[in-house]
Protein backbone atom coordinates (compact mmCIF):
# COMPACT_ATOMS: atom_id res chain seq x y z
CA UNK A 1 0.00 0.00 0.00
CA UNK A 2 1.28 3.39 -0.97
CA UNK A 3 1.34 6.24 1.55
CA UNK A 4 -0.03 9.45 1.19
CA UNK A 5 0.53 11.81 3.74
CA UNK A 6 -1.78 15.56 3.80
CA UNK A 7 0.39 17.98 4.36
CA UNK A 8 0.40 20.67 7.27
CA UNK A 9 -0.42 23.24 5.16
CA UNK A 10 -3.34 21.06 3.45
CA UNK A 11 -4.99 20.19 6.72
CA UNK A 12 -4.47 24.14 7.73
CA UNK A 13 -2.02 23.75 10.66
CA UNK A 14 -1.30 26.96 12.39
CA UNK A 15 2.60 28.19 12.60
CA UNK A 16 4.92 26.53 15.22
CA UNK A 17 4.48 27.77 18.24
CA UNK A 18 8.14 27.39 18.54
CA UNK A 19 9.61 24.79 15.86
CA UNK A 20 10.52 21.44 17.43
CA UNK A 21 14.26 19.85 17.32
CA UNK A 22 15.08 18.44 14.16
CA UNK A 23 16.04 14.39 14.65
CA UNK A 24 17.85 12.07 12.11
CA UNK A 25 16.21 9.27 10.95
CA UNK A 26 18.90 7.11 11.78
CA UNK A 27 18.02 7.73 15.53
CA UNK A 28 14.73 6.31 14.70
CA UNK A 29 14.40 2.89 16.36
CA UNK A 30 10.64 2.60 17.52
CA UNK A 31 7.27 2.83 16.03
CA UNK A 32 4.44 3.96 18.70
CA UNK A 33 0.83 3.77 18.22
CA UNK A 34 -1.81 6.02 20.13
CA UNK A 35 -5.38 6.54 20.58
CA UNK A 36 -7.64 9.38 20.56
CA UNK A 37 -11.35 9.03 22.14
CA UNK A 38 -11.73 12.33 22.86
CA UNK A 39 -14.07 13.14 19.45
CA UNK A 40 -17.24 12.27 18.42
CA UNK A 41 -18.05 8.71 16.48
CA UNK A 42 -16.65 8.20 13.11
CA UNK A 43 -13.92 10.91 13.19
CA UNK A 44 -13.05 11.83 10.02
CA UNK A 45 -11.62 14.90 8.18
CA UNK A 46 -8.72 18.28 8.54
CA UNK A 47 -11.03 19.12 11.16
CA UNK A 48 -9.53 16.40 13.54
CA UNK A 49 -6.30 17.80 12.95
CA UNK A 50 -6.92 21.08 13.74
CA UNK A 51 -8.96 19.62 17.08
CA UNK A 52 -5.96 18.04 18.48
CA UNK A 53 -3.43 20.74 17.50
CA UNK A 54 -5.72 22.97 19.69
CA UNK A 55 -6.05 20.49 22.37
CA UNK A 56 -1.80 20.33 22.28
CA UNK A 57 -1.38 24.46 21.57
CA UNK A 58 -3.85 25.88 23.79
CA UNK A 59 -4.46 22.92 26.17
CA UNK A 60 -0.96 21.44 26.59
CA UNK A 61 1.44 24.62 25.80
CA UNK A 62 3.12 22.70 23.14
CA UNK A 63 4.50 23.63 19.97
CA UNK A 64 1.78 22.08 17.98
CA UNK A 65 0.11 18.80 17.27
CA UNK A 66 2.51 16.23 19.41
CA UNK A 67 2.50 13.35 17.39
CA UNK A 68 4.41 12.51 14.04
CA UNK A 69 1.42 11.28 12.14
CA UNK A 70 -2.22 11.38 12.78
CA UNK A 71 -4.76 8.58 11.12
CA UNK A 72 -8.48 8.88 10.91
CA UNK A 73 -11.36 6.46 10.06
CA UNK A 74 -11.03 6.89 6.77
CA UNK A 75 -7.75 5.94 6.91
CA UNK A 76 -5.83 9.77 5.99
CA UNK A 77 -3.37 10.73 7.46
CA UNK A 78 -2.15 13.69 8.15
CA UNK A 79 1.40 15.23 8.92
CA UNK A 80 2.37 16.32 12.35
CA UNK A 81 5.72 16.76 13.17
CA UNK A 82 6.74 14.75 10.37
CA UNK A 83 9.32 12.55 9.64
CA UNK A 84 12.13 15.04 10.52
CA UNK A 85 11.03 16.74 13.99
CA UNK A 86 11.16 15.29 17.82
CA UNK A 87 7.61 14.53 18.52
CA UNK A 88 5.52 15.04 22.58
CA UNK A 89 3.86 11.88 22.45
CA UNK A 90 5.85 9.60 24.90
CA UNK A 91 8.34 11.29 27.69
CA UNK A 92 11.82 9.38 27.12
CA UNK A 93 10.46 8.29 23.31
CA UNK A 94 10.39 11.44 21.70
CA UNK A 95 13.30 11.14 19.79
CA UNK A 96 13.92 7.95 19.17
CA UNK A 97 10.21 6.97 18.53
CA UNK A 98 7.79 8.33 15.80
CA UNK A 99 4.56 8.45 17.35
CA UNK A 100 1.53 7.80 15.48
CA UNK A 101 -2.06 8.69 16.45
CA UNK A 102 -5.15 6.68 15.29
CA UNK A 103 -8.63 8.65 15.98
CA UNK A 104 -10.85 5.89 16.85
CA UNK A 105 -14.00 7.86 18.39
CA UNK A 106 -16.00 8.22 21.34
CA UNK A 107 -16.24 6.00 24.08
CA UNK A 108 -12.96 3.80 22.24
CA UNK A 109 -14.60 2.68 19.34
CA UNK A 110 -12.25 0.17 17.29
CA UNK A 111 -10.59 1.54 14.71
CA UNK A 112 -11.35 0.97 11.17
CA UNK A 113 -9.54 -1.36 8.70
CA UNK A 114 -8.63 1.48 6.47
CA UNK A 115 -6.99 2.96 9.53
CA UNK A 116 -5.40 -0.05 10.34
CA UNK A 117 -4.44 -0.53 7.45
CA UNK A 118 -2.79 3.29 6.87
CA UNK A 119 -1.25 2.69 9.75
CA UNK A 120 0.78 -0.52 8.90
CA UNK A 121 1.65 0.64 5.40
CA UNK A 122 2.97 4.20 7.46
CA UNK A 123 5.31 2.04 9.72
CA UNK A 124 6.14 0.06 6.71
CA UNK A 125 7.49 3.54 5.21
CA UNK A 126 8.77 4.35 8.44
CA UNK A 127 11.05 1.38 8.57
CA UNK A 128 12.25 1.78 4.55
CA UNK A 129 13.07 5.59 5.32
CA UNK A 130 14.79 4.31 9.00
CA UNK A 131 16.87 1.73 6.82
CA UNK A 132 15.83 -0.65 9.75
CA UNK A 133 12.78 -2.41 10.77
CA UNK A 134 11.71 -0.58 13.94
CA UNK A 135 10.23 -2.02 16.82
CA UNK A 136 6.33 -1.90 17.13
CA UNK A 137 4.72 -0.07 20.49
CA UNK A 138 1.74 0.78 22.09
CA UNK A 139 2.03 4.01 24.02
CA UNK A 140 1.76 2.12 27.06
CA UNK A 141 5.61 0.25 25.85
CA UNK A 142 7.07 3.36 26.98
CA UNK A 143 4.75 5.04 29.78
CA UNK A 144 1.90 3.86 32.33
CA UNK A 145 -1.11 4.96 30.48
CA UNK A 146 -3.89 2.98 28.86
CA UNK A 147 -3.10 3.71 25.31
CA UNK A 148 -3.70 2.30 23.21
CA UNK A 149 -6.33 0.89 24.87
CA UNK A 150 -7.25 -3.48 24.79
CA UNK A 151 -8.08 -3.43 20.86
CA UNK A 152 -5.56 -1.34 19.44
CA UNK A 153 -2.79 -2.87 21.72
CA UNK A 154 -3.81 -6.23 20.89
CA UNK A 155 -3.67 -5.28 17.20
CA UNK A 156 -0.16 -4.10 18.02
CA UNK A 157 1.34 -7.10 19.67
CA UNK A 158 -0.63 -8.96 16.90
CA UNK A 159 2.20 -7.49 14.38
CA UNK A 160 -0.23 -4.80 13.35
CA UNK A 161 -1.69 -6.15 10.35
CA UNK A 162 -3.83 -4.85 7.88
CA UNK A 163 -6.92 -5.06 7.45
CA UNK A 164 -9.90 -6.12 9.21
CA UNK A 165 -8.83 -7.36 12.88
CA UNK A 166 -10.10 -8.98 15.64
CA UNK A 167 -8.17 -9.26 19.44
CA UNK A 168 -7.78 -12.51 19.64
CA UNK A 169 -10.06 -14.80 21.63
CA UNK A 170 -8.97 -18.08 21.77
CA UNK A 171 -6.42 -19.71 24.50
CA UNK A 172 -5.53 -23.13 25.14
CA UNK A 173 -5.48 -22.72 28.87
CA UNK A 174 -7.92 -20.50 29.40
CA UNK A 175 -10.34 -21.04 32.61
CA UNK A 176 -13.31 -22.33 29.89
CA UNK A 177 -12.01 -24.81 27.24
CA UNK A 178 -10.25 -22.91 24.53
CA UNK A 179 -12.57 -19.02 24.54
CA UNK A 180 -11.20 -16.38 26.86
CA UNK A 181 -13.59 -14.70 29.05
CA UNK A 182 -14.47 -11.51 27.79
CA UNK A 183 -17.05 -10.06 29.81
CA UNK A 184 -16.80 -7.69 33.15
CA UNK A 185 -18.06 -7.76 36.10
CA UNK A 186 -18.17 -5.08 39.21
CA UNK A 187 -17.59 -5.18 42.75
CA UNK A 188 -17.40 -2.96 44.95
CA UNK A 189 -18.17 -0.09 42.52
CA UNK A 190 -14.84 -1.48 40.78
CA UNK A 191 -14.80 -3.27 37.10
CA UNK A 192 -13.39 -6.34 36.14
CA UNK A 193 -12.89 -8.55 33.19
CA UNK A 194 -11.44 -8.09 29.74
CA UNK A 195 -11.35 -3.98 28.97
CA UNK A 196 -11.56 -2.77 32.55
CA UNK A 197 -9.22 0.01 33.47
CA UNK A 198 -7.18 1.77 36.68
CA UNK A 199 -4.79 1.27 39.08
CA UNK A 200 -7.15 -1.66 40.77
CA UNK A 201 -6.31 -3.57 37.66
CA UNK A 202 -2.86 -3.00 37.70
CA UNK A 203 -2.87 -4.03 41.52
CA UNK A 204 -4.64 -7.33 40.56
CA UNK A 205 -1.87 -8.36 38.00
CA UNK A 206 0.84 -8.05 40.78
CA UNK A 207 -0.95 -9.95 43.12
CA UNK A 208 -1.35 -12.47 40.79
CA UNK A 209 2.50 -11.88 39.89
CA UNK A 210 3.44 -12.62 43.89
CA UNK A 211 1.33 -15.57 44.43
CA UNK A 212 2.88 -17.04 41.07
CA UNK A 213 0.10 -16.50 38.13
CA UNK A 214 1.86 -14.41 36.19
CA UNK A 215 3.27 -16.84 33.14
CA UNK A 216 0.68 -14.85 30.15
CA UNK A 217 2.28 -11.66 30.56
CA UNK A 218 4.17 -10.73 27.95
CA UNK A 219 4.23 -6.91 28.90
CA UNK A 220 2.70 -5.61 32.47
CA UNK A 221 0.85 -6.41 34.25
CA UNK A 222 -0.90 -3.21 33.57
CA UNK A 223 -3.63 -0.97 34.07
CA UNK A 224 -5.63 -2.29 31.25
CA UNK A 225 -7.46 -5.98 31.78
CA UNK A 226 -6.45 -8.17 28.54
CA UNK A 227 -6.46 -11.54 28.24
CA UNK A 228 -3.79 -12.37 29.72
CA UNK A 229 -5.17 -11.26 33.30
CA UNK A 230 -8.04 -13.52 32.30
CA UNK A 231 -5.84 -16.47 31.69
CA UNK A 232 -3.38 -15.67 35.02
CA UNK A 233 -7.10 -15.31 36.79
CA UNK A 234 -8.50 -18.43 35.72
CA UNK A 235 -5.22 -20.11 37.28
CA UNK A 236 -5.49 -18.91 40.27
CA UNK A 237 -9.35 -19.44 40.39
CA UNK A 238 -7.86 -23.42 39.83
CA UNK A 239 -5.40 -23.50 41.95
CA UNK A 240 -8.15 -22.61 44.91
CA UNK A 241 -10.25 -25.51 43.64
CA UNK A 242 -12.72 -23.66 41.21
CA UNK A 243 -14.43 -25.71 37.78
CA UNK A 244 -15.86 -24.13 34.64
CA UNK A 245 -17.70 -20.66 35.19
CA UNK A 246 -15.82 -20.10 38.49
CA UNK A 247 -12.87 -20.54 36.57
CA UNK A 248 -12.93 -18.62 33.80
CA UNK A 249 -10.92 -15.82 34.74
CA UNK A 250 -13.30 -13.56 35.81
CA UNK A 251 -13.19 -12.09 39.34
CA UNK A 252 -15.95 -13.23 41.96
CA UNK A 253 -15.99 -11.12 45.42
CA UNK A 254 -14.76 -14.44 47.18
CA UNK A 255 -11.61 -15.34 45.23
CA UNK A 256 -10.45 -11.26 44.69
CA UNK A 257 -10.54 -10.87 48.71
CA UNK A 258 -8.75 -13.93 48.92
CA UNK A 259 -5.94 -12.94 46.46
CA UNK A 260 -5.51 -8.97 47.56
CA UNK A 261 -6.97 -9.36 51.31
CA UNK A 262 -9.63 -7.10 51.09
CA UNK A 263 -11.88 -5.74 48.50
CA UNK A 264 -11.07 -2.36 46.62
CA UNK A 265 -13.53 0.29 46.56
CA UNK A 266 -14.25 2.95 44.26
CA UNK A 267 -13.37 6.56 45.22
CA UNK A 268 -13.75 9.19 42.57
CA UNK A 269 -13.75 13.05 43.57
CA UNK A 270 -15.46 15.57 41.38
CA UNK A 271 -14.50 19.30 41.45
CA UNK A 272 -17.61 21.50 42.19
CA UNK A 273 -18.75 24.30 40.17
CA UNK A 274 -18.78 27.82 41.33
CA UNK A 275 -22.05 29.47 41.15
CA UNK A 276 -20.46 32.42 39.42
CA UNK A 277 -19.67 29.74 36.38
CA UNK A 278 -22.59 30.94 33.96
CA UNK A 279 -22.62 32.68 30.19
CA UNK A 280 -21.31 35.68 29.49
CA UNK A 281 -19.37 35.65 32.83
CA UNK A 282 -15.48 35.33 33.52
CA UNK A 283 -14.14 32.58 35.75
CA UNK A 284 -11.06 30.77 36.01
CA UNK A 285 -13.04 27.58 36.01
CA UNK A 286 -14.55 28.29 32.17
CA UNK A 287 -11.08 27.24 30.59
CA UNK A 288 -11.51 23.95 33.00
CA UNK A 289 -14.98 23.64 31.73
CA UNK A 290 -14.01 24.40 27.83
CA UNK A 291 -11.34 21.46 28.33
CA UNK A 292 -13.72 19.02 29.35
CA UNK A 293 -15.96 19.97 26.71
CA UNK A 294 -13.82 18.83 24.11
CA UNK A 295 -12.54 16.31 25.80
CA UNK A 296 -15.93 14.50 26.32
CA UNK A 297 -16.42 15.11 22.34
CA UNK A 298 -18.63 18.27 22.62
CA UNK A 299 -16.39 20.74 21.23
CA UNK A 300 -15.09 22.59 18.52
CA UNK A 301 -14.26 25.29 20.89
CA UNK A 302 -13.08 27.76 18.42
CA UNK A 303 -9.66 29.86 19.32
CA UNK A 304 -8.20 29.03 22.71
CA UNK A 305 -8.97 27.89 26.02
CA UNK A 306 -10.03 31.24 28.32
CA UNK A 307 -11.70 32.41 31.16
CA UNK A 308 -14.87 34.15 29.21
CA UNK A 309 -17.96 32.15 29.42
CA UNK A 310 -18.68 33.33 25.89
CA UNK A 311 -21.27 31.96 22.84
CA UNK A 312 -18.95 28.90 21.44
CA UNK A 313 -18.73 27.80 25.29
CA UNK A 314 -22.60 28.34 25.59
CA UNK A 315 -22.67 26.10 22.46
CA UNK A 316 -20.69 23.56 23.38
CA UNK A 317 -23.02 23.33 26.34
CA UNK A 318 -25.81 23.16 24.89
CA UNK A 319 -24.33 20.44 22.78
CA UNK A 320 -23.88 18.36 26.25
CA UNK A 321 -27.54 19.09 26.97
CA UNK A 322 -29.05 17.68 24.09
CA UNK A 323 -27.00 14.72 24.58
CA UNK A 324 -28.36 14.86 28.24
CA UNK A 325 -31.46 15.85 28.62
CA UNK A 326 -32.35 14.24 32.27
CA UNK A 327 -29.82 17.08 33.10
CA UNK A 328 -31.99 20.30 31.96
CA UNK A 329 -35.40 21.35 31.31
CA UNK A 330 -34.34 22.12 27.75
CA UNK A 331 -31.38 20.71 25.06
CA UNK A 332 -30.44 24.41 24.50
CA UNK A 333 -30.08 24.99 28.06
CA UNK A 334 -26.55 27.21 27.32
CA UNK A 335 -25.67 27.23 30.91
CA UNK A 336 -24.28 23.63 32.56
CA UNK A 337 -25.01 23.56 36.09
CA UNK A 338 -23.70 21.80 39.40
CA UNK A 339 -25.16 18.57 38.56
CA UNK A 340 -24.20 18.55 34.40
CA UNK A 341 -20.92 19.83 35.71
CA UNK A 342 -20.11 16.27 37.44
CA UNK A 343 -21.56 14.39 34.61
CA UNK A 344 -19.23 16.31 32.46
CA UNK A 345 -16.30 15.37 34.43
CA UNK A 346 -17.28 11.82 34.29
CA UNK A 347 -17.61 11.86 30.51
CA UNK A 348 -14.75 13.41 29.94
CA UNK A 349 -12.71 10.70 32.37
Amino acid sequence: MSVTIVSRSAWGARPWSGTPASVSLSQRTSYFVHWYGGVPANPTGPQLARDIERLHMDGNGWSGVGYNFIIDQDGVIYEGRGWGLQGAHCPGFNVSGFGVLIAVGKGGAKASAKALASARALYDEACRRAGRTLAKRGHRDGIATECPGPDLYEWVKAGMPAGDYEAPTSGGDSGSGSTVARYQVTINGLVYGYGAQGDHVTQVGKALVAKGFGKHYQVGPGPTWGDADTKNYADYQRSLGHSGKDADGVPGPTTLKQLLGSLPSKTVTYATLSSAVKPGATHSQVKTLQQLLVKAGYGPIPGAYTTFYGIETQKAVARFHKANPALSSASYDPAIGPKGFIELQKEAG
